[in-house]
């Protein structure tokens, strides 16, 4: 007889929910009576093995678990959300929650309750955010909650940065609320709902079979990070998943900065009120850059319309006639190990020859040798250049003090 009822997940779950409320647990399960702890039962796991093979086989119960979702698939979704901001004032949340749960490899449920005091600025680096996921249901203590990088994209629709900052100034009822999403309770309904119908749409391209959901962002994210050669045990810091902890871990900093930015520059792809001034300051460059740059360099709007003019009208009321775009990027690469953590701005001749990334949908693979080897000289030569600049500056201070010192004398 097939089993068809129920997967060995839920067999798993039901054995360790009866093994934990269970007083006698040395004592073997017996099914007649119902009685006893079921995780020494010889008969209970191999039913449990059993039903595993079954499921290998596809003769089980069909799993209800979505799949992860593929890159090309997160890009096209991101196209969509961005098609309906004109006719629909969720598509702005919905906009920041994807790119953010992308990110930082969250679940839906984390991201309602994330509040705007998880947020803060990173002093070392100041175009980057601090935050830190203090709902997750797998943080527990202080120290499962390590402060993780928030970095931008030089893609405009993956950037976290600007989705988030353009969801703070266009949704009204953010002014009302501590919770940067809206209602913790039911908030994710409104995600839930919004993904269902993008994906139900004929204009989203699906490459491989499966259900889509929320929770196929975070399986993704992991999916994409690994795939792109990113240490497995870096996409598990970022993910925050549980690990065995050792006695070294209850007295070293829980905080890697390293491994975490390493993933998250992996993962991006190529206001004072609520949150400060300084993050505010963060948040408002990519807003200035995006509301000037042409539009015609886009396949898609960078901003909505109305906050765009609302830019517009400040920046000239400040610096007048806008001629310039002001805020200029600049690609960085991820150099460090453990704790220390060195963000390297990339020589703009390194990226001038790149097409831009608005207009190429690049697939999920992974990242060339040739391609990763050639960032990482150029990492290296702007550090040699940035040291000799330093070095210089330094050796000229020195003779300036010299030469004072001489004076009097």
């Amino acid at each position: 007889m097939k089993p068809v009822h129920r997967r060995s997940s839920t067999l798993e779950f039901a054995k360790k929910a009866i093994s934990s409320f269970m007083p006698r647990i040395n004592t073997t399960w017996d099914p007649v009576t119902e009685r006893g702890n079921p995780t020494r039962s010889d008969a209970v796991n191999k039913l449990i093995k059993k039903v595993k093979k079954f499921e290998v086989r596809r003769e089980g119960a069909e799993s209800k678990a979505r799949r992860a979702v593929e890159f090309a698939e997160f890009l096209n979704l991101l196209l969509l959300v961005r098609a309906q901001w004109k006719s629909d004032d969720s598509s702005y949340l919905v906009s920041s929650v994807l790119t953010l749960q992308w990110h930082i490899c969250a679940r839906i449920d984390d991201m309602m309750k994330l509040q705007f005091s998880n947020f803060s600025p990173n002093t070392q680096y100041p175009s980057t955010l601090l935050l830190q996921m203090r709902w997750s249901k797998n943080i527990h203590e202080e120290r499962d909650a390590p402060e993780q990088v928030i970095i931008g994209s030089m893609d405009p629709k993956m950037c976290v940065l600007l989705n988030l900052a353009i969801h703070i100034e266009s949704t009204l009822s953010v002014m009302s609320s501590e919770f940067v999403y809206g209602n913790p309770k039911d908030g994710d309904r409104v995600v839930r709902r919004f993904l269902a119908n993008t994906v139900k749409n004929n204009a989203f391209k699906k490459l491989n079979t499966g259900k889509l959901g929320t929770h196929s962002l975070r399986k993704g994210a992991a999916t994409y990070a690994t795939r792109s050669g990113v240490s497995k045990d870096f996409v598990n810091r970022r993910g925050r998943w549980r690990t065995r902890k050792g006695v070294v871990d209850v007295y070293i900093d829980n905080t890697q900065p390293y491994p975490d930015a390493l993933t998250a520059a992996t993962l991006k792809h190529q206001q004072a009120h609520l949150m400060g001034e300084t993050i505010a300051a963060t948040l408002a460059l990519p807003l200035l850059w995006a509301a000037m740059d042409p539009s015609e360099n886009y396949e898609y709007s960078l901003l909505p319309n109305k906050l765009q003019q609302s830019i517009l009208r400040a920046f000239a009321n400040v610096a007048g006639t806008p001629a310039l775009n002001p805020v200029v990027r600049e690609e960085i690469f991820v150099t460090g190990d453990g704790s220390q953590l060195n963000l390297v701005i990339m020589d703009s001749s390194e990226s001038s020859g790149q097409a831009n990334s608005a207009a190429i949908t690049r697939s999920g693979g992974k990242v060339g040798g040739g391609e990763g080897s050639r960032r990482e000289f150029a990492a290296l030569h702007a550090q040699i250049a940035a040291g000799r600049r330093h070095t210089t500056d330094e050796v000229q201070q020195l003779r300036r003090d010299i030469q004072r010192d001489l004076q009097k004398l």
